[in-house]
């Protein structure tokens, strides 16, 4: 029994990481791909999705500490990002009760494949050190000559994808990551970093509020934490390691995946929390 026990363990643990490494890699939590895994341990649906959240702010904690000394974070995007999301997540959570929410869970998996498709669809043989000066240049560019537009794209994104998220109980990092990347132009490893930060601040609140209403498992938050937090900070190192195109086309693989997930999710009425 104690045997069958430790391999159990030592199988959940293992998935944990490889799930918190992947998407720490990416500037994603993907409480998505986790939380079937802690359903079948045969906890209830409200205490998976507390303890899931506490296991994925873990490693997306460890992951955004790596992404500030890396020097990976916008603290500007960040900012206006979690501010006007946090409002937008407010006033959307008052509006869940008149809202078909599975509706919506579908519109969010096709704004995720879609913002995929549009990742995936770069050009293969887009020289990564124009692309990166290319990128520098346009950032400061547009801080230089448009800095209040800017400001208002990223309050614009910040309240709609927190609107949203806030109908379908979603943080939605994996919307908010390609809309940086692709409308505020952020270089991808930027991105990362600040998109891990932003779910970082959002994941705790949401943590916070389920320990208020006891629906934690700490027993699972505790053996399932470290390798999460391993799997993060591993992963956010490896970032700066890739090309900003390979990490473009990683991230569009990843959000395919939760996409997918989010489909199926539907189909067989699973429900979850914090992508």
């Amino acid at each position: 029994m104690e045997i069958d026990f430790i391999i159990y363990i030592l199988f959940f643990s293992s998935i944990g990481y490889i799930i918190s490494f992947i998407g720490e890699l990416v500037g994603l939590v993907l409480g998505v791909i986790r939380l079937p895994f802690i359903l079948s341990t045969g906890l209830s649906v409200t205490e998976s999705i507390g303890t899931n959240i506490g296991v994925s702010t873990l490693g997306a904690i460890t992951a955004a500490i790596q992404h500030i000394r890396n020097k990976n974070i916008s603290f500007t995007i960040f900012i206006i990002m979690a501010l006007t999301g946090a409002i937008g997540a407010f006033y959307g959570a008052s509006l869940t009760k008149n809202v078909p929410i599975n509706f919506l869970l579908i519109l969010v998996g096709l704004i995720i494949s879609y913002e995929s498709f549009i990742l995936l669809k770069e050009n293969k043989n887009n020289n990564d050190k124009i692309t990166t000066q290319q990128l520098l240049n346009l950032n400061q560019e547009s801080k230089n000559q448009n800095f209040y537009y800017e400001l208002f794209l990223q309050s614009i994104i910040g309240f709609l994808v927190g609107i949203l998220g806030g109908l379908v109980g979603l943080v939605l990092g994996s919307i908010r990551l390609p809309a940086m990347i692709k409308i505020l132009k952020t270089e991808p490893k930027i991105a990362v970093g600040t998109n891990m930060l932003i779910s970082s601040v959002m994941g705790i609140s949401g943590f916070i509020s389920h320990v208020i209403s006891n629906e934690v498992n700490f027993l699972y938050i505790i053996v399932l934490g470290p390798s999460a937090m391993l799997g993060g900070f591993l992963g956010a190192r490896y970032t700066n390691r890739l090309s900003p195109t390979t990490l473009k086309r990683l991230i569009g693989i990843v959000l395919a995946f939760v996409a997918t997930t989010i489909f199926i999710s539907q189909i067989t009425e699973l429900k979850f929390l914090y992508i």
